[in-house]
């Protein structure tokens, strides 16, 4: 009776691969512990294919960390060069559209493309409107008193 030999290389499920330069590059050094995790679940919806079509939604993102955390490491992980945007969402409830980059192999180099931000991602709405701002309605008049 022969034994089956198991095959130790093969595994279950989704894979999310983050290599060993990667991992000691000077971008990858540079992230907080939760701009390192978002990486890592940037890197779960990578199939092989859509690597300039991942799309990341606005409830995807509570689901993992606090929103504004989200958003601070989204923006240092397009900062260092590890992902890119494609597409903008927001209005209309679009989701975002990511790319995996590699940008982060020259990082600290002077051939290293900076991407500014703010023009990528600028603040839509700049003014913070107060209670009895003609915008909202004059839901809240101020009452007189007799």
């Amino acid at each position: 009776m022969s034994k089956k030999k198991k095959n130790r290389n093969k595994f279950d499920g989704q894979f999310a691969g983050v290599t060993h330069k990667q991992r000691e590059s000077e971008a990858f050094k540079e992230l907080s512990i939760h701009a390192k995790w978002l990486y890592v679940e940037f890197r779960f919806k990578y199939n092989g294919q859509n690597d300039h079509n991942i799309i990341f939604t606005q409830i995807e993102a509570k689901n993992i960390m606090a929103i504004d955390t989200f958003y601070k490491s989204r923006n240092k992980l397009i900062e260092v060069g590890l992902i890119d945007i494609i597409k903008r969402g927001g209005l209309e409830k679009q989701s975002a559209i990511y790319g995996l980059s590699d940008r982060w192999k020259k990082y600290g180099t002077k051939d290293f493309v900076k991407v500014d931000i703010k023009k990528i991602l600028p603040k839509i709405f700049k003014t913070k409107f107060k209670k009895g701002h003609k915008f909202m309605g004059n839901r809240f008049k101020k009452r007189e008193h007799l």
